[in-house]
């Protein structure tokens, strides 16, 4: 039997960089991991903690298209969904998307990708949903609407894994289950005692 190869930590680091810059970007195969100094990798770094809030962001705007379809909203609260979207800071305090006129709906955003690329999550990861599903049903101590009177929404990026994730969270979660109710075709969209777990595709 051939033993198994020796990890070198650096090496693995190097082609996943490389190999991720060449995809991405559509650059040369090139070793850039070399040619990256310290200050550039600090760089790259400070870059990449926005990513998460670019995910939110997309992910937003993407729910906005679907909950005007969905709930047969105008032009103009379109428009002012967006509008406040753009505006609003990263991690601001309140829910992620709201609306109080003519259809009252609060809405949270989830950009998990379940770890180590499995279908399931982490126990951060699942934390972090049931406390939105929490918030949303409960509300929230700085949040400008109180969500106990109207529409519920956790959307998530529509990927197969977080389908599966989804779906494994519901089996274990007492505080989801039952309260977490995915969107199918067909579902009416009428209840305030549950949140609408909702998936969508934002743009490239």
């Amino acid at each position: 039997m051939a033993a198994d190869p020796i990890f070198n930590r650096e090496e693995s680091l190097r082609r996943r960089l490389n190999a991720f810059l060449s995809r991405s970007f559509e650059l040369p195969e090139h070793d850039y991991y070399t040619r990256l100094s310290a200050e550039a990798f600090l760089d790259l770094k400070s870059v990449l903690a926005d990513i998460n809030n670019i995910l939110t962001l997309r992910v937003s705007l993407a729910f906005v298209k679907w909950v005007t379809i969905h709930l047969n909203l105008d032009a103009r609260a379109k428009f002012e969904l967006e509008t406040a979207i753009l505006r609003s800071k990263p991690n601001a305090n309140g829910f992620d998307v709201w609306l109080g006129y003519p259809i009252a709906f609060v809405a949270e955003v989830k950009c998990n990708i379940p770890i180590n690329k499995g279908s399931v999550y982490g126990a951060q990861q699942r934390h972090g949903i049931e406390k939105d599903v929490t918030s949303l049903l409960e509300g929230k101590q700085k949040a400008s609407m109180n969500p106990q009177s109207c529409l519920k929404f956790l959307a998530f990026l529509d990927r197969p894994e977080i389908r599966a994730a989804n779906q494994h969270l519901l089996g274990i979660s007492k505080i989801c289950k039952g309260r977490l109710v995915f969107v199918a075709e067909g579902t009416e969209l009428n209840r305030h005692d549950v949140v609408y777990g909702v998936y969508v595709a934002p743009e490239a």
